[in-house]
């Protein structure tokens, strides 16, 4: 057993950003630029953040036919009109400037032989806007942004943890921490906080994601007094690896798709002219997903439960040139997909829904900022591939300059012993228990909970279910028992991912309808007068409130 450190560091910091994604540190770049002293919070190493793992592309009208009003509609009419049409417009207009930034930073996207723009169109694009390096478009952005922020030396901690943010009246004032390595404790003061921490990918059985990606932040904001909004919404996308077990979940980038990539079922039909027949596979992931989730469910699947995606008729040479990852994680388990075809299913890939913002990234909590996909809603009820990347270049700049001006005219908060206290007695009542539940038994419970109930297709009964289940893990939660440091902190990860699976199916609930990602078998059909989005927030007696809003236009 690790022996938790009887003493408490404390530090000091202009702006915390908690998250080391695209966002966050693109927010630290602005911040750092605009003499703001920043400190950035990794929960792994500052390169191994989840952005790194983006493969397809990044949305941007920089080439011919693509217009920023394009990348707009697209954008709104990919999200089935319940984006925050303010903040989608703001990203459109202003991604093309934010793709130089990068390339001052030293990122390479891919070009043409005439040194113009290598583009294609992922789905639901009525235009080429997606720009990339490969097939591995985040690790390239990530290298680029973290020259930059060497460059500037802004202070890091890797490793780390936050296991709460800390409110004095009715400021954010800065968070607890804890190295995951040591078990080393780190009280920030800070004038303003911004959550960066990413989606919550790990709540579900299949996922696309960093196992990084735990959903604290979500949980954070709800416990600050932030609202919330679209969390219904959960992104499930269309391919990933199916076989073999120890690859479930691996993304399959859209870019296969996008390029000529052809889904068959276990007859080596075409199926996706029975549900899309204009589109085909360049429809929207939501639905793509559904329909090979449908082929499945009626039997026309493969052995391991997938459907094939097949490249084998593309020209020699252009599996390793445009989707070099893809080909070297199938041939690591000896898949030679230039021959064979890939079996694919859909995986829970991205939260739509998050923080309410401004397009400053300000939420409704003096002192609390949020970007990225922990924030909201330019994506509405579906993301397209590579808005989400892209998203986090915007809407990190922007908080960056925001919380560079508030810093300037408040002062550095206290954070009471009380408070600190408070938070040790929580944190180490894991480690003092005579017996309880081990995480990993907790969190299983949770995926299987989350991907049985509160997946791809959704019904009043399912979810009744799952809110039964997520309440009775809650009190389970409560009474787990941690050995050492790394089950100390997938213990306090399992608390705040139970917290924002509870917003999840909450909102699910109020939303009877179907549109894009939230599909309800017993509303299939998408109703006009839910042209709306729901918020979600915690009233004075603890409980999750929702109210419904008319979308932001």
């Amino acid at each position: 057993m690790s022996t938790q450190p009887t003493t408490v560091q404390k530090r000091e910091t202009d702006v915390l950003i908690i998250g080391s994604g695209g966002a966050g540190l693109r927010a630290a770049i602005e911040a750092t630029t605009r003499g703001a002293n920043v400190l950035i919070i990794a929960k792994e190493e500052l390169r191994e953040a989840h952005t790194g793992w983006a493969m397809g592309g990044i949305n941007v009208a920089i080439k011919e036919p693509a217009t920023p009003q394009q990348h707009f509609e697209d954008t709104i009419n990919g999200g089935w009109r319940i984006n925050n049409f303010k903040l989608a417009k703001i990203f459109a207009e202003e991604m093309p400037d934010r793709i130089h930034d990068l390339e001052r930073y030293g990122v390479l996207f891919d070009r043409l032989p005439d040194g113009t723009y290598f583009t294609w169109a992922s789905g639901k694009q009525s235009a080429p806007l997606n720009l990339c390096a490969g097939d591995y478009t985040g690790r390239e952005m990530m290298r680029g942004l973290l020259l930059e922020v060497k460059r500037l030396g802004v202070p890091y901690l890797e490793h780390t943890y936050a296991t709460r943010l800390f409110k004095q009246g009715d400021r954010v004032v800065g968070a607890f921490l804890m190295n995951s390595l040591t078990g080393e404790q780190t009280v920030v003061r800070a004038k303003a906080v911004i959550v960066a921490t990413g989606g919550g990918g790990a709540m579900y059985r299949v996922n696309t994601n960093a196992p990084s990606n735990t959903g604290e932040g979500y949980a954070w904001g709800l416990d600050m007094g932030a609202e919330m909004v679209d969390m219904e919404l959960v992104q499930f996308h269309p391919t990933g690896m199916a076989w073999p077990p120890e690859k479930r979940g691996t993304l399959v980038t859209e870019k296969v798709r996008g390029n000529g990539g052809i889904l068959k079922n276990k007859h080596g039909e075409r199926f996706m002219a029975r549900y899309q027949p204009q589109r085909m596979e360049l429809a929207g992931r939501d639905e793509v997903s559904r329909a090979i989730y449908q082929e499945i469910q009626e039997g026309r699947g493969t052995e391991h439960n997938a459907v094939y995606l097949d490249v084998t008729h593309w020209e020699e040479g252009k599996v390793e040139k445009l989707i070099p990852d893809v080909f070297a994680a199938h041939m690591e388990v000896g898949i030679d997909i230039r021959k064979q075809m890939m079996e694919i299913s859909p995986s829970m890939h991205h939260m739509m829904g998050g923080f309410v913002i401004t397009e400053w990234g300000e939420t409704n909590v003096e002192g609390l900022y949020a970007v990225g996909e922990v924030s909201c809603s330019v994506h509405g009820a579906n993301r397209l591939g590579g808005n989400s990347i892209a998203e986090g270049q915007v809407f990190g700049r922007r908080a960056g300059i925001r919380t560079s001006e508030y810093v300037k005219g408040v002062s550095m908060p206290e954070i009471s012993e009380q408070l600190i206290n408070a938070e040790l007695q929580r944190i180490h009542s894991y480690l003092q228990r005579e017996q309880g539940p081990k995480p990993a038994e907790v969190l299983s419970k949770i995926k299987d909970t989350m991907w049985n109930y509160v997946g791809i297709i959704r019904t009043e009964e399912g979810l009744l279910k799952g809110q039964e289940e997520i309440k009775k893990l809650q009190q389970e939660a409560q009474q787990i028992k941690a050995t050492n440091t790394q089950e100390l902190q997938a213990s306090l990860e399992i608390r705040d991912m139970l917290e924002t699976a509870e917003a999840i199916v909450t909102s699910a609930l109020v939303r009877k309808e179907s549109r894009g990602a939230h599909f309800r078998a017993d509303y299939p059909q998408m109703s006009e007068e839910w042209e709306k989005n729901i918020r979600v927030f915690r009233g004075e007696d603890g409980k999750l409130v929702t109210r419904v809003v008319p979308v932001t236009k």
